[in-house]
Order: structure tokens, then sequence, then C-alpha cells
């Protein structure tokens, strides 16, 4: 009886978690950027979706299932400058955005998912932070 009620509580949590939700299935659809993080050569710069509105800025992405994506958007953010659409591919926790007609443009980010919306997270090669943005989806 009481290995029952334990066995039905992991299961119930098994369920409730994403950490085991396969990162393939959550990525497809279309996401819009509400906030994000650059480091610029003097300071971390943050700009909410209140700035973003403000500046008329925008960033949207579509990751179709066939891991195709394109991208629009009216940001200055260099690492995501060259490459509007092409594939994308996983491995582990990173997503890479590969531009097929010239591999220099490729940009890999380290992706985690919270409660719905997706976080991608660039750095350069020192470490230092290119991009930290918070993206949700749209319906």
């Amino acid at each position: 009886m009481t290995t029952n009620l334990h066995v039905s509580k992991i299961g119930v949590w098994l369920k409730s978690t994403e950490l085991f939700m396969r990162p393939s299935k959550k990525i497809p659809g279309k996401w819009s950027l509400y906030e994000y993080y650059v480091d610029s050569k003097n300071e971390l710069l943050h700009y909410t979706s209140d700035k973003l509105k403000e500046n008329n800025q925008s960033f949207t992405i579509i990751f179709l299932p066939d891991k195709t994506f394109s991208r629009t958007a009216s940001l200055p953010i260099s690492c995501i400058q060259n490459i509007e659409k092409g594939e994308w591919s996983i491995s582990r926790n990173f997503i890479t955005l590969i531009d097929k007609e010239n591999f220099r443009n490729n940009v890999e980010f380290q992706f985690a998912f919270e409660k719905g919306n997706l976080k991608l997270l660039k750095r350069n090669k020192f470490g230092m932070l290119d991009f930290f943005g918070f993206l949700k989806p749209l319906k």
C-alpha cells in the first residue's frame, strides 16, 4: 500500500516537471523576445519589454518541426545580425542556428525553459555575455 502511494507521487512529479521533457518537442513554435541583456564594453545593458516597445524593437523567431527556422529582428545585437533563416539543431542544452550558405554565421545558444518561456544565452570566446534573452511563445 505504501509502495503504491510513493510510486504514484513520483509519477505525478515526473509528469509535472519540465526536466525530463525532450527539448526538441518543446522548441518548435513561434517565440517573441520580451526582455534581454547585452554586455557593452563598459556595462551590462538591460532591456525590458517597455524599453523594446518604446524603441520600436522586436525579435521573433519561428522554429519549425522540420528543423528549419526563420527570424525577424530590429535589434542592434551583433551575434544575431547575420542569420535570418536556416536550420536548427540541439545538442544537450545547446541550440545551434545554422546558416547553410555560410557556416561562419552559425550561432550557438545555451537554452533552458522556465514556466513555458524560452531562455537563450550566448557568451563570447572570453566568457563575456553577448546576449541573454527571454522569449515567450506566441499563439
